[in-house]
Parts: C-alpha cells; sequence; structure tokens
C-alpha cells in the first residue's frame, strides 16, 4: 500500500497553485463533483471497492483492478482545480492512513491525495493519466520489460529516503522568528529543496495590521522566494503563517512588534544560541522545553478535546493561541501561566461552523509557535 501512498505524495508535488483570475465553476458542476469525490473516497472508507469500480472511467478500469486499493480511515476535500471547460478537474484531498514506512506503521498519517476526474457520459468519473504517471518531480521514468530470471530489476522511481523528511522539510525558511517596530521591514528567504516545483501562499484569517506578502508564489526546483512582513500602525505581536499547497503545511513566523529603535531579526539557524529579547531574558529554544501529550485533535461541532501540557523548563512560562481562520474554535487554557515543571490543559471546543486547521500555541513572544492541527469531523 505504501508505494502507492508515496506515489500520491510525488505527484502532489506537481499540483500547482489556484489561479485566482480562473473563472468559477458552475454551481451545479461544482456540486457534482465535490459529490462523486466524496462517494468514490468514502467507498476506499468502508473498503466497498467494488462499488468503487463504478465511479472509474472506462479508460482506467483496468489500471483500478490491478492498482494496490488503500483503505483510508478518512478523507477531507482541499482543492479543485477545473480544466478544459469544465470538464476535468484536478482534485486533492487529505486522505488519513496508515503508510507502511518506518516510524510511520504504528499510527495513521494525513497524506494529500491528489486524483483526476473527467465527465464521461454526463457523469463525472476517476481516471488515471496513466503515461503522466511516468512524468515526476525527479525527471521521467523509464520503464522497460522484466527481466528474465536472474537478471537486474527494472527502473523505476529514484532511490528516496523512506521517511516524512524528504517531503515535510522541503520548505525551508532562513528566519522563523522577527523583531520589528511599526513600518519597519524584514525579509524572509523560503527556499525549495525538492527536485520538483512547490507552491507556497499566505492563508486567510491572519493579522491584518501585519502585512505580509511574497515576490512569487510558485518555486521551482532549488528555487527561492521572498517573504516580506511590515508592521502597520495597531499592529500586535503575532504569527504569520506560509502554506506550503502540496502538504497543506503551516510554517510559522513570529511576529514580535516592538517600540524603539529597529530591532534587527535573527537568523532561524541562530535562534536556539541567541536569546530571545532583551526583555524576555528566556531562551529562543523555550518551546522544546514544554511538553504535549498530543499535537493533533479530531472534533465533531460541540464536542471538547482536552490537551496536557507539561513545562519542562527551569523558568516560568505564559502560553496562549494564536488561530487564524480558526475562529470558531475555542481554546482555553488552565492555567496560562505554567510554574517550572508545573502542568496545564487546554480545552479545544468547535462550535457550528467551525472548520479545520491549525491552532498555533505560543509558550514565549521570541520561540516559534507550536502547531496543533485541528481537524473538524462531520
Amino acid at each position: 500500500m505504501y508505494r502507492f501512498a508515496l506515489l500520491g505524495l510525488l505527484t502532489a508535488l506537481a499540483f500547482a497553485q489556484d489561479d485566482p483570475f480562473k473563472p468559477k465553476a458552475p454551481v451545479e458542476v461544482d456540486k457534482a463533483l465535490r459529490e462523486r469525490v466524496m462517494e468514490f473516497f468514502g467507498l476506499h472508507v468502508t473498503g466497498e471497492f467494488r462499488k468503487a469500480e463504478l465511479l472509474v472511467a472506462e479508460d482506467t478500469k483496468e489500471f483500478f483492478y490491478t492498482r494496490n486499493k488503500p483503505k483510508y480511515l478518512g478523507c477531507e476535500l482541499t482543492k479543485i482545480d477545473y480544466t478544459a471547460n469544465f470538464t476535468k478537474a484536478n482534485v486533492v484531498t487529505i486522505c488519513e492512513q496508515y503508510v507502511m514506512m518506518p516510524g510511520f506503521a504504528d499510527h495513521p498519517l494525513k497524506v494529500p491525495t491528489p486524483s483526476t476526474w473527467k465527465i464521461e457520459n454526463g457523469k463525472w468519473m476517476w481516471y488515471v493519466d496513466q503515461d503522466a504517471l511516468l512524468n515526476t518531480p525527479w525527471g521521467r521514468m523509464k520503464p522497460g520489460e522484466f527481466p528474465e530470471k536472474g537478471g537486474s530489476a527494472p527502473p523505476g522511481l529514484p532511490n528516496v529516503p523512506m521517511n516524512a523528511e524528504f517531503l515535510f522539510k522541503q520548505i525551508q525558511l532562513d528566519k522563523n522568528a522577527v523583531s520589528l517596530k511599526v513600518g519597519e521591514k524584514a525579509e524572509i528567504v523560503i527556499s525549495n529543496s525538492a527536485p520538483g516545483p512547490m507552491a507556497v501562499s499566505i492563508p486567510p484569517g491572519g493579522q491584518k495590521e501585519i502585512e505580509a506578502k511574497l515576490d512569487r508564489n510558485n518555486l521551482t526546483a532549488n528555487g527561492k522566494a521572498t517573504l516580506t512582513i511590515t508592521p502597520l500602525p495597531g499592529a500586535k505581536s503575532g504569527v504569520v503563517n506560509v502554506q506550503v499547497e502540496q502538504t497543506m503545511q503551516l510554517l510559522p513566523v513570529q511576529v514580535t512588534v516592538v517600540e524603539g529603535p529597529a530591532v534587527a531579526s535573527a537568523p532561524a539557524t541562530a535562534a536556539v544560541d541567541a536569546p530571545a529579547s532583551p526583555a524576555a531574558g528566556k531562551p529562543a529554544d523555550v518551546a522544546k522545553e514544554v511538553e504535549f501529550d498530543k499535537k493533533s485533535v479530531r472534533l465533531k461541532v460541540g464536542q471538547k478535546a482536552v490537551i496536557h501540557i507539561t513545562n519542562k523548563a527551569a523558568e516560568e512560562i505564559s502560553i496562549s493561541a494564536a488561530a487564524p481562520g480558526l475562529e470558531k474554535i475555542e481554546a482555553k487554557f488552565q492555567p496560562v501561566k505554567l510554574a517550572a515543571g508545573g502542568k496545564a490543559t487546554l480545552t479545544l471546543l468547535a462550535a457550528k461552523g467551525a472548520k479545520s486547521g491549525v491552532l498555533n500555541v505560543l509558550v514565549d513572544p521570541a520561540a516559534p509557535p507550536v502547531p496543533i492541527q485541528v481537524t473538524i469531523l462531520k
């Protein structure tokens, strides 16, 4: 099963960012596709693959028969990109599944799962362009015939490290914290070390008084982009998130708004050894001394989840939360200050209209926030 999960991860690298100038799909077309996508992946959750076959295009049925069908624990549709005058579409769902990779076999992993769809006989059908599968971010594969007994193995994908690092650490920031006065600018360089293109964006819901701009959204292999951050009048210290479109991960940048002379921003590589700020007097890696018993929760509307927090630092810390786009998720800390060795609880409550996202827990003004993945179940 992991081979197709890995193939999905590799294919996800090639998905481009939405074009904001594209016309929107007709409501009935969009509704029909969404229903078919969720039906198809829902049948993979229940293991009813014979029923799923009815949603497969004619030119892909043989591929569907022979492929290793993954068993998902749950899926959430996150992205649709229409093409060919709304008769074809590229779709990304986040599917939770067990992935047979070292270090990940004992707990499920949420994997961005791309799929392609086209209208066939008036209905949306799942299909695979099997020739396009040969195009990967590592170049085009050149499959050949299986060798005779005793021969060498057929060519395939290049060697890829069998852990999540090759995917989730391909986009790096040269700084993860900046200190600025109002009107001052800081530039953060975003680097793509993946062998294929990646896309980044600033998700909505951030503090409007902190201006965050990218000079480009699409990064080629080994390409770079620049994020410019400027606190405007009325800005308060907070977090600016950079979202990696292919993996849906959020890379947080802690923005501390200061008064008086400008304070130079520190490189992320020096954050461990440098003091957080003159006022704070705490190490910038204090977040590493705070232990969470879980960093992801799944909630239904009206349901609560409790996360236990332990302060292993040698000093008192204050904790708070920043949740851009998660206004319908209530987060309460008890207490909000933890003495050295102290414990606290974070209680999350999903109200009506709550959406899945990332809650950033702040344990120190200059330390990187701790992300908590919140998934809202229907």
